[in-house]
């Protein structure tokens, strides 16, 4: 598709400039003068070209430069009959072509430099800027920057940004390696690349969630890894849940009995479970708050629950009405223990009677 983008730019340009030049001959007629003014206006023209499209890579647009760099000789021989005057126009355009060259290519680094500037900061990287900046000033074909921090005081995300300079000259944030260090299980260290492909997972926060294990929404799919399964470059593959799976992120979240307070921030709440948020909430039983942690479980339609401590909870556990289920009795005083009190003291008294007769 991008191929097919680069082969049509260059034709939409000429396609522009034949219409142009059909308009001009239109409206002016065909007399010497104005022929004259349109050739040279046509020489501009190809002169423009070959100089913003001189470090193309795409193979039909060199095919198409070249026809145009013929074809602009043939109108300096058209305009400068002489063999003189050719070489005396060539001397004379030579300057201002490379001084437009130098401000065309200026121009396309300043707007390629913005370009990766945004792609980083919307990635959630703007602490690797400078660096970025620097190793783009100095035209390596391709670089890496490393970026490494502290989430918490036991967890550490460590990074790799990649970026590759094409033939054009501009350059690409390709992708980024992020590992996750968990200071207290070393065997869970994991690491995964993320390409600019999926620009939907494409970013330090959603990197973190998903290497923590937990799921995201991105372009219409739930996104989890596997972690029992890699690929042949070592990453994890990605377990995807599309719409039509069933899971309702909003439906799920119904079945709690959340507190007024917690209801109002319901939208909130959800969209943080989207970018793969652990999210607090607060719901009542029996008239008692408690606060949960939850997370998205697309897989099981439904939603991870700890307590404050971050221990698993189930909804079961949760959901369990105490006015309709039996009083719990403590296991050293069964609920047999009255009736069998009833029988030892009538046994007492009759074994009483006795000893008096």
């Amino acid at each position: 598709m991008d191929e097919n983008l680069h082969d049509s730019r260059l034709e939409i340009e000429t396609a522009h400039w034949q219409a142009k030049e059909a308009r001009l001959r239109k409206l002016f007629g065909s007399s010497p003068s104005v022929e004259n003014s349109i050739l040279r206006e046509k020489l501009r023209w190809h002169e423009n070209i070959l100089v913003k499209y001189k470090n193309t890579s795409y193979l039909e647009e060199r095919s198409m430069l070249y026809l145009i760099r013929n074809e602009r000789l043939n109108l300096i021989k058209q305009l400068y009959p002489g063999r003189l005057s050719q070489i005396l126009y060539r001397i004379a355009t030579s300057a201002v072509l490379n001084k437009l060259r130098n401000r065309m290519q200026t121009g396309a680094e300043v707007k390629n430099k913005k370009a990766v500037m945004d792609q980083l900061f919307s990635a959630g990287f703007k602490d690797a800027a400078v660096k970025t900046e620097r190793y783009m000033a100095l035209g390596h074909a391709a670089f890496t920057v490393p970026l490494s921090y502290y989430v918490n005081e036991k967890e550490r995300m460590d990074f790799s940004l990649h970026f590759k300079k094409e033939e054009s000259g501009r350059y690409q944030f390709e992708g980024f390696k992020a590992g996750l260090h968990d200071l207290s299980k070393t065997a869970q260290n994991r690491n995964h690349y993320f390409s600019a492909d999926e620009p939907g997972i494409f970013s330090s926060k959603k990197a973190y969630e998903m290497l923590s294990g937990r799921a995201v929404m991105a372009a219409g799919f739930w996104k989890q890894f596997d972690f029992n399964d890699k690929d042949a470059a070592g990453s994890y593959r990605i377990k995807q849940f599309p719409e039509a799976y069933g899971y309702d992120i909003e439906k799920a979240l119904t079945v709690l009995p959340l507190t007024a307070d917690s209801r109002t921030q319901i939208f909130r709440v959800i969209n943080a479970l989207k970018d793969g948020s652990r999210e607090s909430v607060s719901v009542e039983k029996d008239g008692v708050v408690q606060k949960l942690v939850i997370e998205a479980d697309p897989q099981h339609k439904f939603l991870n629950m700890y307590d404050q401590g971050l221990k698993k909870i189930t909804l079961t556990g949760l959901l369990k009405d105490k006015k309709n289920l039996p009083q719990s009795v403590p296991k050293q005083h069964p609920v047999v223990q009255p009736v069998q009190r009833f029988y030892q003291k009538r046994g007492e008294r009759k074994r009483r009677g006795r000893r008096i007769k």
